[in-house]
């Protein structure tokens, strides 16, 4: 057979499908489908961009499906910038938690926490799994606890299923010290220590928020018993004295582990020189002194 007979069908073909704008459309989503499944990132932008070019010449709307497509293609080759601004378009159509969940997660990659924390507050109500409600609650907590949100913090801690991770539980502890709810953040300091008796920063909480306390009883009973110098005041003094020693002792006891965790610590090391004088342990506050004299 001719060639010319050959090459005449194709092109007549061709021509058939350019003037059929449905074929062409179908065509580039082939090329997009093919390409995503053989996980051929560039080429599925290569057809997602002929599909875009042909859509803006027509006025009409990429089907969702495509632009999710697009969009985690583009996050897969680490191109950010053109994955948020595919990814948002799909948002704005449609309100897909499948795409939201991307685009979170590129604003995570980018350092954007400002766009991440108002898409998941955005969208929130639209997850339906209660451990991704759960995961997506710590992630707004954590945010608004890193703005100093406290009591929007503290009130999305009461709509928040339980908490178990520490770290989560202690940035409770501090938005209620932040808005000078100290009793409760006592409360679940110590609930943290219940089930992590190790974790550093409640134990450190614990150790400064005990030796604070009892310095401040000390200088108020001191200054009390120094005003009128008697022996009823005397009495009472050594009583209450009784009890705040008890308190050093058991901040003592803290700091100590944390001292041995940590030997150059100056904060551990001046708060148990203080401990130290307080308990009349004039030794082991010489050493502290020491130490702190070496770190010069």
């Amino acid at each position: 057979m001719n060639s010319k007979n050959l090459i005449l069908p194709v092109l007549l073909m061709m021509f058939i499908a350019a003037c059929n704008p449905l074929k062409q459309v179908q065509g580039y989503q082939t090329s997009m489908s093919q390409a995503y499944e053989t996980k051929d990132y560039p080429g599925v932008l290569t057809a997602y961009n002929q599909l875009e070019k042909y859509h803006q010449t027509k006025e009409s709307n990429i089907k969702p499906e495509y632009l999710k497509m697009a969009g985690n293609a583009a996050m897969e080759m680490e191109n950010y910038t053109k994955a948020e601004e595919i990814l948002r378009r799909n948002i704005e159509k449609t309100g897909d938690i499948e795409a939201v969940e991307m685009l979170a997660e590129v604003y995570n990659k980018t350092g954007k926490t400002d766009k991440e924390y108002h898409l998941w507050s955005d969208h929130y109500d639209q997850l339906e799994s209660e451990e991704k409600k759960a995961e997506v609650s710590q992630i707004l907590f954590a945010f608004e606890m890193k703005r100093k949100e406290y009591e929007k913090a503290l009130e999305r801690a009461k709509r928040m299923p339980s908490l178990t991770d520490p770290r989560f539980m202690f940035m409770r502890v501090e938005a209620l010290e932040a808005t000078g709810k100290e009793e409760e953040a006592r409360e679940i300091n110590n609930k943290i220590l219940e089930g992590n008796p190790d974790f550093k920063p409640a134990m450190e909480w614990k150790a400064m928020d005990i030796t604070e306390r009892a310095e401040n009883w000390y200088k108020a009973e001191m200054s009390k018993y120094n005003k009128d110098q008697n022996y009823t005041a005397y009495v009472y003094l050594k009583r209450e004295l009784k009890k705040i020693s008890s308190m050093f002792r058991q901040s003592r006891e803290l700091f100590e582990k944390l001292h041995a965790e940590d030997p150059d610590n100056q904060q551990y090391i001046r708060y148990l020189k203080n401990i130290y004088l307080r308990l009349d342990m004039k030794e082991e506050a010489s050493k502290m002194d020491m130490l702190l004299e070496n770190q010069r």
